[in-house]
């Protein structure tokens, strides 16, 4: 365990304005445990840091002395081959690990962004967006065991290394998504699934948003393989359709305005099975009717995913909302929310991202007054809540942040949340304020 590294500043560390006044740099578990012993010991409050993608999400921290670096836990992954497991610490990257697991014909069954400096500890802690999720679910449904030091250093563990697993409680699902408020993860296991024989995106363009969530409709409603699918708004969508637009719809894909929607499905399977599911597509892409359509394979694929999805987490926006609602939903939430920035005079800078057959849907707003980005705040909030959903306000100015609860969650469950904080870290050593209900 070692203080302030010379190559990261005490600023590099900033949290919403509040900098530490001290840097722990761990490489073991025994170390977060000296760690956190000090800081219970000494009334020290600690913000966990590890790839830093996410750490602009939460409230202001109430306090904020001291930050404890977990970039160097990563000396440890186990890969069973045969079991389709992996045992890592927590400081090891998304990247590395996929690269790992490629070479063996397998893969994590989440694909989450900024994978080369995302670690798996803190995409798990912050249950980290993926678009696999219309395949696979959530993180939390992949976690087979996990271990975590609570606030007072007491290393714990849950689960075990094989899926076949009865030992205790899955507490570990207690920790996926806490952002670190209740304990630090140190080190996980994850089931794995296999790398898919063949992919191929099926790329259309609308220029009615009715119309594209028309399709997400009946997409959502296949019998399709969907590795994952999303619908796109704002943002890069025209260019991206002009990029993909061949000769037959190039007045079409020149003629778009920033107002297009762009609906990417990704499928997967044998050669055969990819030929039937492109035709159903290409199919419904005429049905419905979209502008226009293309198919993508190999590095025409994944330069298009990349692109797209790039655009929507970009860091350089002035706000970005996450919000959970029922699939059906989403279009419709999305629209609204756009409508609202119109009123306002951000449309040009207002960009959507929705899960199709899912019900997640991303926002972003480029550019954005704070007085204006607080009355949006509260209209995702209020929005996702009356449709029984939730809201996470990513990204925002600190003025924003003492305004509302970025988390956004139902009051109902105040009491629960605050009993589990109360129980698990009392004196708040870990991100002290930083979580739902500021606590």
């Amino acid at each position: 365990m070692t203080n302030l590294d010379t190559d990261k500043t005490l600023e590099h560390y900033n949290v919403d304005g509040e900098t530490p006044s001290d840097v722990i740099h761990v490489a073991s578990e025994n170390d977060v445990c000296d760690a956190l012993i000090n800081c219970h010991a000494n009334s020290l409050s600690a913000v966990p840091w590890s790839g830093g993608t996410r750490m602009n999400i939460g409230n202001i921290p109430t306090r904020y002395d001291v930050a404890l670096d977990l970039s160097g836990l990563r000396s440890n992954i186990e890969h069973v081959a045969g079991d389709m497991t992996v045992v890592c610490d927590a400081g090891v990257t998304i990247g590395e690990l996929e690269t790992l697991l490629r070479s063996q014909g397998q893969r994590l069954p989440f694909n989450v962004p900024f994978p080369e400096t995302a670690t798996i500890g803190g995409s798990i802690a912050s249950n980290a967006p993926n678009r696999l999720r219309v395949m696979f679910g959530g993180l939390r449904d992949w976690v087979i065991g996990m271990r975590v030091v609570l606030a007072d250093g007491t290393s714990t563990k849950s689960g075990g290394r094989v899926v076949k697993n009865v030992q205790g409680y899955d507490l570990h699902r207690l920790h996926t998504g806490a952002y670190g408020t209740l304990g630090v993860i140190t080190e996980v296991g994850i089931k794995l699934v296999p790398l898919p024989k063949t992919t191929r995106t099926v790329a259309m363009w609308f220029d009615q948003i009715d119309l594209a969530g028309q399709g997400a409709v009946e997409i959502g409603h296949s019998q399709l393989n969907i590795e994952c699918a999303r619908l796109f708004y704002g943002g890069g969508v025209a260019g991206m359709v002009r990029d993909l637009s061949s000769d037959r719809y190039m007045d079409a894909g020149n003629n778009l305005t920033r107002s297009a929607v762009l609906t990417m499905v990704q499928i997967s399977g044998s050669k055969a099975s990819l030929e039937r599911q492109t035709r159903e597509l290409t199919g419904l892409a005429g049905t419905i009717p979209a502008l226009g359509y293309e198919v993508l394979d190999s590095k025409s694929e994944s330069a298009a995913w990349e692109y797209m999805e790039s655009t929507l987490e970009c860091t350089d926006v002035d706000f970005r909302a996450r919000i959970v609602s029922k699939a059906s939903d989403t279009i419709r939430i999305m629209d609204g929310l756009r409508r609202f920035c119109q009123t306002h005079g951000y449309d040009d800078s207002f960009s959507g991202m929705a899960d199709v057959g899912y019900g997640t849907l991303t926002i972003s707003v480029e550019k954005i007054e704070d007085t204006i980005a607080n009355d949006l705040a509260s209209q995702c909030i209020k929005t996702s809540k009356a449709r029984d959903g939730s809201a996470l306000i990513e990204k925002c100015s600190v003025a924003v942040k003492r305004n509302i609860d970025v988390f956004g969650i139902d009051d109902k469950v105040r009491e629960l949340m605050l009993n589990m904080k109360r129980e698990y870290d009392p004196n708040g050593v870990l991100n002290r304020g930083r979580y739902a209900f500021r606590i």
